[in-house]
């Protein structure tokens, strides 16, 4: 009979005061809260031990996952929290403004804003009644809600809740939890949209491009191809959907060998070339292909080594190798693609002019007799990858 006619009198003193407090209205203008006797499947607070008479009232409000308020209010209703009368209420997210702008209810002394809307963070809010006085806190979570994340929630709130209390020293006043909470509260700024490159020209390049490159030239009829490595250094500015380029070129061709019964000759040839090229962008927005050409000139050293015929007749070998300088004219039409942000590939036809002939004599008792003319109109093909 004592344990009934106890619950029958705390039964009588909750309905008294939820009877006399009005009710609570939800941040955002949302409709009054449910006492915590109507919330569905939670126990009341009595459940884990009735607070003492007397108590002070705080109140909670719980943001975030269904099923992560109905954990956190069960923590929360635990022994830890035995000391205070706790009245609970949701709201769909957390507004930063009302809780400046919202005075608690008659009897209440402390509020409390439980915000679990990210996994891996807990954000707490607590102000005095006439939300002069505040104090933050926030918890990193494990994403999972689990019980340690639960009971780091509940002692945090009880021990802010006992520090607001009896000591509003430690807490932040109005300016100062402004400036921190709406901060905290405010929307990213939303990153600012790419200029519209001008005439829906080609993305940017730099100024300063280092490539490099493999060509293959015609020769001669003796010969053949000449083929090797190259670098390419080139310095270009564009506007809209051109480029205006000036670039230097050095390749290096391997040794090739020519030989006949009286004579044989080996050839190693070093190129340098300076240019000038135009880039137009085809059709940027759908493909970032560029297409153009190119006008230069530059100097072929070609270093001749002869060497005996292959009948093995040494008296027509000269006692040295020797070097020698042409003029070169070069033209070609380009073609470029980027493969990434930074890395473009480049190929390029191109076709060299010899302003003299080139050619490789033999001396004899009776005169000279040509044994090697290199071809004065040359083409060739690149291919390589620049920066």
């Amino acid at each position: 009979m004592i344990t009934k006619r106890a619950g029958i009198g705390i039964g009588l003193s909750v309905a008294l005061a939820l009877s006399a407090a009005p009710a609570l209205a939800d941040v955002g203008g949302a409709a009054p809260a449910a006492p915590p006797s109507a919330s569905a499947g939670a126990p009341p607070s009595a459940s884990a031990g009735a607070p003492p008479s007397g108590a002070p009232v705080v109140e909670l409000v719980l943001t975030g996952a269904a099923g992560d308020l109905a954990a956190a209010r069960k923590a929360l209703e635990s022994q830890a929290l035995s000391a205070f009368t706790l009245r609970f209420r949701t709201a769909p997210r957390f507004d930063a403004t009302a809780l400046f702008a919202t005075r608690a209810a008659p009897g209440v002394v402390l509020s409390c804003w439980i915000d679990l809307s990210d996994p891996r963070r807990a954000a707490l809010y607590f102000t005095d009644p006439v939300a002069d006085r505040f104090l933050v806190r926030s918890i990193e979570l494990s994403g999972r809600f689990d019980e340690l994340d639960r009971e780091s929630v509940a002692q945090v709130v009880e021990l802010s809740l006992r520090s607001l209390r009896e000591d509003a020293r430690s807490s932040l006043d109005r300016e100062q939890a402004r400036a921190l909470i709406l901060h905290e509260a405010a929307p990213a700024e939303p990153p600012a949209s790419a200029p519209a490159p001008a005439a829906a020209g080609a993305a940017p390049r730099r100024a300063l491009e280092l490539g490099a490159f493999y060509g293959v030239t015609a020769h001669s009829a003796e010969v053949g191809l000449t083929h090797g490595p190259g670098v390419r250094v080139a310095l270009g500015a564009s506007r809209g959907w051109h480029r205006l380029a000036v670039d230097a070129r050095f390749q290096y061709q391997f040794e090739r060998r020519y030989e006949e019964p009286r004579i044989g000759l080996d050839l190693r040839t070093m190129t340098l070339r300076a240019d000038a090229s135009w880039l137009h962008a085809v059709a940027p927005g759908v493909t970032p292909l560029e297409l153009g050409a190119r006008l230069g000139a530059g100097l072929d050293r070609v270093d001749a080594t002869p060497r005996p015929g292959s009948d093995g007749a040494a008296a027509f070998v000269p006692a040295g190798a020797s070097a020698s300088y042409a003029l070169v004219l070069a033209a070609g039409l380009v073609a470029r693609l980027p493969l990434t942000r930074e890395l473009s590939m480049f190929t390029e036809l191109f076709v060299d002019l010899d302003p003299a002939r080139v050619r490789y004599d033999l001396a004899l008792e009776q005169g000279t007799e040509t044994v090697l003319a290199r071809y004065r109109f040359r083409p060739g093909l690149l291919l390589g990858v620049e920066l």
